[in-house]
């Protein structure tokens, strides 16, 4: 089978998962839900981050039982699981078009404001697409190298605006709703597992089974240490209520930093810096969608399913452009509820693995 996976050290696994934990969790989130009543952001994400790492750890555990080291491992030859594999594949796909599609918004309304965004989207699909057919090498090695430019700019846009952050910004305290704190958790849920579940599709490619754990547990830290500096930078430039009409909250922090001297405009090449990421790791996802489908239904060759899968990426893109309200409340459902054809099928799958094992020995 030609999956194009290679082979890649912990180092490039953990690159890629703080990659597409960055991308996902800081353009890919709806700010009129997470700033409705409040700030919760870097609460909620904090809370959906343990519960991610915990069903990685079931994962990882299980896949140990099994002897193998990616998700197809636990698939098998059940047609029952099978089936619960395609909505792990539906979610690997809509955390890549969720942070295109804020992408697309940022692009369209900051910097190229006369662009149409079928003409942005024409140019997403090239990028996209031969990102996916360079395979999983390429990719996570990318990743890697952009780590720590990505880290830089973090912190430079965080230090430029230091003078402006205020702790009061920080309130109401957010423990005051815990049902609507429960809520926001779940939905970020889906930013944080992803990134993890889209390593195990892959996960051959680290060669070793705790290579490929300690990459996923390295990869959420980093990607959580940039995440939450971000949330909480952000938090503390400006109150909720402001928060909640924002349409590209990050970008607008890059603004607010911006200063008159050429040698200081920084806001548009870091914006740069942080689509191309983006764009990364929603290749990365949209790879490992491809080689879950291939692994689980008998395809051979994975650059045909990752170049229908980039097509349907940047046309549901451009569908659900917030330009009218079905669009727009259809990416609020899904910015609410993606995360249950992420996190629903995943221990159904561990305890299916286990039972075929103990029949087997028995």
């Amino acid at each position: 089978m030609n999956l194009r996976v290679g082979a890649f050290g912990r180092q490039e696994g953990a690159s890629a998962v703080a990659i597409c934990m960055f991308g996902g969790s800081c353009f890919a989130f709806d700010s009129a839900a997470l700033f409705s009543d409040g700030n919760a952001s870097y609460l909620t994400y904090a809370i959906a981050l343990i519960a991610s790492l915990l069903l990685f750890e079931l994962l990882c555990a299980a896949l140990n039982k099994r002897g193998g080291l990616d998700l197809s491992s636990l698939v098998g030859g059940s047609v029952v699981k099978r089936f619960l594999t395609v909505p792990l594949m539906l979610s690997l796909l809509l955390a890549a078009l969720l942070p295109m599609q804020q992408c697309l918004l940022t692009v369209t309304q900051y910097v190229f404001v006369d662009a149409k965004q079928a003409s942005v989207c024409l140019y997403l699909l090239p990028c996209l697409t031969l990102l996916c057919l360079l395979g999983a090498e390429p990719l996570v090695r990318t990743a890697r190298i952009l780590l720590p430019v990505l880290g830089i700019s973090i912190l430079i846009a965080l230090v430029s605006n230091a003078s402006q952050m205020h702790a009061y910004r920080l309130f109401p305290i957010p423990v005051g709703k815990p049902e609507k704190l429960l809520h926001e958790s779940a939905s970020a849920l889906h930013r944080t597992v992803s990134p993890l579940l889209a390593l195990l599709c892959i996960g051959d490619g680290t060669q070793r089974a705790d290579a490929q754990k300690s990459a996923g547990r390295i990869g959420a830290a980093v990607g959580a240490i940039a995440v939450l500096s971000m949330l909480l930078g952000l938090s503390c430039c400006f109150s909720y209520g402001l928060l909640r009409d924002m349409p590209s909250p990050f970008y607008r922090l890059l603004v607010e930093a911006r200063t008159d001297s050429p040698a200081l405009r920084l806001d548009r090449a870091a914006l740069f810096l942080w689509t191309a990421c983006s764009l990364l790791g929603s290749a990365i996802e949209v790879f490992a969608a491809g080689v879950l489908l291939c692994r689980t239904f008998g395809v051979r060759d994975v650059r045909p399913v990752v170049c229908a899968l980039s097509a349907l990426c940047v046309s549901a893109v451009l569908l659900l452009y917030r330009d009218s309200e079905p669009a727009a409340r259809t990416l609020s459902l899904l910015y609410r509820y993606g995360w249950i054809g992420a996190v629903v099928p995943l221990p159904l799958l561990c305890i299916g693995g286990r039972r075929k094992r103990v029949c087997a020995a028995s």
